[in-house]
């Protein structure tokens, strides 16, 4: 299994349970997986979230990695020590965005942000920036 995909600890012993294995072996398999260093949640995390393309919130990027297992705190550091801040990601997205739906109102990337797990403050502040610079093909007065 680890030789086909990087695994979480919380995934591998999901998965050795689930093809039958009593808990005593899948502890056993993982424990053994943890001290030989074919399973680091931290650095599982790491390569998670530098390794996104998809430009999602840090409270997104927590999300996931907490649904695949890894510790909250765990993914909360990971996610404080990415190569790209939220900021920068906030930025390609709202690129992305103007790239791909060039009359989108306001409100529409407003909301289309905050579904990508930005927070409300960052998005209002980036986009009247933007109409303020004058890179708004949408309605400029909804943002005012």
């Amino acid at each position: 299994m680890l030789a086909q995909r990087r695994l979480t600890e919380a995934q591998l012993w999901e998965r050795l349970a689930r093809r039958g294995y009593d808990e005593t072996d899948v502890r056993s398999a993982v424990e053994s997986c943890k001290r030989d260093g074919f399973i680091d949640d931290a650095l599982f995390a790491k390569l998670f979230v530098d390794g996104r393309v998809k430009a999602v919130g840090n409270a997104r990027l927590v999300a996931e990695l907490v649904r695949r297992g890894i510790d909250r705190d765990a993914a909360k550091a990971s996610v404080a020590t990415a190569e790209r801040d939220q900021e920068e990601r906030l930025t390609s997205a709202i690129d992305k965005l103007f790239r791909t739906r060039a009359n989108v109102s306001y409100p529409s990337a407003a909301r289309a942000l905050e579904r990508l797990g930005f927070p409300a403050s960052a998005i209002y502040r980036q986009l009247r920036e933007r109409v303020r610079a004058g890179g708004w093909a949408g309605d400029e007065n909804e943002g005012e």
